[in-house]
């Protein structure tokens, strides 16, 4: 048999165990990592459609959280783990800054791992204390420019989130104010509502009734559009063109994983994160639910990965 006959022979070996298997899965229960703790946006998200995907499916979908350094733990696990179908992970939008900020992770981001589907997005809240005199995005950049270096942005430590979307604030209006990290979201609001940070990011949950006792004021949602929980609450764009930063949160499943298994399940889960029950559970959350294909989730990380790559190199920034 010579080279060319072996090989077709093997590709159809292969595609005929894809097909065997895409037909027999899931015949076990489903394994989804977090890479963060119980309680949080990610694990809440999760377990919301880990439920109704193991109903969808016939076999149970377990959630296994394994919260630590902003989820490279989580996502090492599961890059350990075979490409089956069996093994997936709730990842959110790090999955991507993570890639930027630790050169060292024991894995490839992008090479790694296979997109299965972005299931939703969620903003957060630009806030100051109200200490601080200024009511909207272009009263603090005045101020800041007035004042450079003068404002302190708290965020829970070096390289989260929270840092990155007020990097890209600095960036996009041409300011500086103070970076001061903490250790943990909670330290950090504690200090933003005693006035010894004046601005921060905050998840709407956590805002809103701090903002209703008045304890907080928001400018801004970092979202195109206004949002269901704070409808008066503008944009940050509308002052500051283009400029938009959002949590995502995505499924995705070690590279080589069956691709008839992959399309299945993001049928599943576009068609789960709309049904209304689902909706309203993810909308409670202040979670904008979205459902996509796996060469949408992919080609929405390759832009993430250009968008943080220039803000980190021209702000900066860097992990702990």
């Amino acid at each position: 048999m010579n080279y060319f006959r072996r090989a077709a022979l093997c590709v159809a070996l292969a595609c005929a165990t894809t097909a065997g298997m895409a037909e027999t899965w899931p015949s076990k229960p489903i394994r989804m990592i977090v890479g963060f703790p119980p309680g949080g946006g990610a694990d809440i998200v999760a377990r919301v459609v880990g439920a109704e995907l193991g109903k969808s499916l016939g076999q149970s979908v377990v959630i296994d959280n394994r919260g630590g350094a902003n989820g490279v733990i989580g996502t090492q696990e599961l890059a350990k783990a075979a490409p089956d179908g069996y093994t997936l992970m709730l990842t959110i939008s790090s999955h991507v800054t993570n890639a930027l900020l630790y050169p060292k992770a024991p894995y490839d981001a992008m090479k790694d791992f296979a997109p299965v589907s972005l299931v939703a997005s969620s903003p957060f809240v630009l806030v100051v204390n109200p200490q601080l005199p200024v009511n909207n995005v272009a009263e603090l950049v005045a101020l800041a420019k007035a004042q450079p270096g003068r404002i302190n942005y708290g965020s829970p430590g070096n390289g989260s989130t929270q840092h990155l979307f007020h990097a890209l604030m600095n960036l996009s209006a041409g300011i500086d104010m103070t970076h001061v990290p903490y250790r943990g979201g909670a330290p950090m609001a504690n200090d933003l509502l005693a006035g010894l940070v004046q601005v921060g990011f905050t998840t709407p949950l956590f805002s809103q009734p701090l903002l209703q006792q008045g304890r907080l004021k928001a400018l801004a949602v970092t979202s195109k559009r206004p949002i269901a929980q704070l409808p008066n609450v503008p944009p940050i764009g509308d002052t500051l063109r283009g400029y938009e930063a959002e949590v995502w949160y995505g499924v995705i499943a070690p590279a080589g994983a069956p691709r008839a298994v992959i399309d299945r399940l993001s049928a599943e889960i576009a068609r789960i994160v709309h049904a209304p029950a689902v909706r309203d559970k993810l909308v409670a959350q202040a979670a904008e639910p979205i459902g996509s294909t796996p060469d949408q989730f992919a080609a929405v990380m390759e832009s993430e990965l250009k968008k943080w790559s220039a803000v980190i190199r021209q702000t900066g920034v860097r992990a702990e």
